[in-house]
């Protein structure tokens, strides 16, 4: 019995997070944990911890986006890479943001490896194309860190193209 990667996904809207489920769903490759506010993505991400939270936690990636409401600080993915930090011995999960919200500010940010450390940065109305190869890259050939660096690249020539 071989048990499937699990990713967690969370937005305020249910309806992009029901189709990145059934996106990723239709793969037959993953198992995804469906969550519609703040407080059930951070008990899932610790109900997904080891040895009390000091370990890499067992969850192979997020896919979560920009809350609105909030300050860039106090998003899900700040407090996410926070509780990371807790532990010498915890590694990064890796994230992909699904959003409309493409503020050049917020997307340097969740990009920069040292603050977000973002792998895949896509837009709602387009993300069908690239999230089912993206996840593949990050789960099974273990290339977060070669996909944030990259899309970090890309972000930065087309800010100096601009």
């Amino acid at each position: 019995m071989s048990f499937k990667p699990v990713i967690l996904i969370y937005d305020l809207d249910n309806r992009l997070v029901d189709e990145i489920a059934a996106e990723i769903g239709a793969t037959g490759q993953y198992t995804s944990i469906n969550t519609y506010n703040e407080a059930n993505a951070l008990d899932a991400v610790r109900q997904y911890d080891r040895c009390f939270g000091l370990l890499t936690n067992k969850l192979s990636c997020i896919i979560t986006g920009w809350n609105n409401y909030k300050k860039p600080r106090d998003q899900f993915l700040y407090l996410l890479r926070d509780i990371e930090r807790r532990s010498p011995l915890r590694q990064r999960t890796p994230v992909v943001m699904v959003t409309e919200d493409h503020r050049e500010d917020l997307k340097r940010r969740a990009l920069e490896p040292a603050d977000g450390g973002v792998c895949a940065y896509l837009h709602k109305d387009s993300f069908r194309e690239a999230l089912v190869p993206t996840l593949h890259r990050i789960v099974f050939d273990k290339q977060a860190e070669d996909l944030n660096r990259d899309a970090l690249r890309v972000f930065l020539a087309q800010s100096q193209q601009d």
